[in-house]
């Protein structure tokens, strides 16, 4: 069958964690800055509005300036943050070390070959497929996943062959762009 063989990187395993972060994460975890500078802004509003006919509240407007400001540095700077969060996640208390990986596609499972360890996968056990921007995410569980990075493909329909493949084999995987 079709073997994939690659040397996995941190970029690969910190790109699969983003994703799945932005895909898969919490409501909560994703929002909360969103919402709760929602309700600091209206508070804001709020005071602005009950005291704007007789005077105007300058704390409420240097208030929602503030929120304002507060919203823009959050857009511009999570991304890095999340990327150097799961960089000090796969390399917490140790230096990260490439490796090759194999991954086999057989008849009744994917075999995966590691320099230490070989594990076959059944593809009963695979849950969903997931197309990110940087790689091809491969989901054995709600959060650990095979990760084919784009620069393995030749073309975008060799990519699709794969998926195609795999819901064949799996006719209950779901698929997530």
């Amino acid at each position: 069958m079709k073997e994939i063989r690659y040397i996995q990187t941190l970029e690969d395993l910190t790109s699969f964690s983003l994703h799945h972060h932005n895909r898969f994460g919490s409501m909560y975890q994703k929002y909360y800055p969103e919402i709760f500078l929602s309700i600091t802004s209206t508070i804001s509003a709020v005071m602005f509005f009950n005291s704007y006919p007789e005077e105007i509240n300058y704390l409420a407007i240097v208030y929602l300036f503030l929120n304002i400001l507060y919203y823009v540095y959050l857009r511009l700077t999570r991304k890095r943050k999340l990327i150097n969060h799961f960089k000090k996640f796969y390399t917490e208390g140790r230096e990260f070390k490439e490796s090759e990986l194999t991954i086999r596609f057989e008849d009744t499972y994917i075999l995966t070959v590691t320099e230490n360890v070989e594990s076959k996968i059944p593809y009963e056990k695979l849950t969903r497929i997931s197309k990110g921007n940087e790689a091809l995410y491969i989901y054995l569980s709600n959060t650990q996943a095979l990760v084919l990075p784009r620069r393995v493909f030749h073309s975008p329909s060799e990519r699709q062959a794969n998926i195609d493949f795999l819901l064949q084999k799996n006719e209950n995987l779901s698929t997530a762009n």
